[in-house]
């Protein structure tokens, strides 16, 4: 009971009003509607940075899983797979199997693996391995054996889709945002 008045007497609209002459004239009041004014831009900021860290985390994931992968193709640069789960012991598997907030399909547009031979000045490509086809397939005046070869470079490449979670990022990159990491190193065998 609040002045001697019951509030289920008052109705709805007498309960509004006391609502509004007990806060209106208080500070108490004012730092309700401040608060309301400041939490969605305070929520935004949070979200935000939340979204952001997931993104860092899962590029960082995905650097590390190229590198893996890459890393294994120098010691078996012909150890690949189309299979839509990758065995571990394949390049795709190794990137599969490393971990991190996504999954990379094993297709064409997702896992890249070249092959260059390196040059003066700079490396050629030779070719480079197929999912849809399950095969390699070489550049002009290539072919497998003398592309995948001892002292040739091998490139690893992931590319993927990230997907906000805000609101506010989700409008402003509404198809998400792609992202592409690469690491090439030399075959060993």
């Amino acid at each position: 009971m609040f002045g001697g008045k019951g509030l289920s007497s008052l109705g709805a609209l007498g309960h509004l009003r006391w609502i509004l002459r007990r806060f209106g004239k208080s500070e108490r009041g004012a730092a309700i509607v401040e608060f309301a004014l400041v939490l969605p831009m305070l929520l935004t900021l949070v979200f935000g940075i939340v979204d952001f860290g997931m993104l860092f985390t899962t590029d960082i994931a995905t650097t590390n899983a190229v590198r893996s992968a890459a890393r294994w193709a120098t010691t078996h640069p012909t150890s690949w797979s189309n299979a839509a789960t990758a065995p571990s012991n394949t390049i795709e598997g190794i990137i599969q199997n490393a971990g991190g907030a996504i999954q990379v399909p094993n297709d064409d547009s997702h896992i890249t693996i070249s092959y260059a031979v390196p040059g003066a000045g700079s490396a050629t490509y030779c070719g480079q391995y197929s999912a849809a086809s399950n095969s390699f397939v070489a550049a002009s005046g290539y072919s497998q054996s003398t592309c995948v070869a001892p002292g040739n470079f091998i490139e690893v490449q992931i590319t993927y889709n990230y997907t906000f979670v805000t609101p506010v990022f989700v409008s402003l990159f509404p198809r998400g945002l792609n992202m592409s990491t690469t690491s090439i190193m030399v075959e060993e065998l």
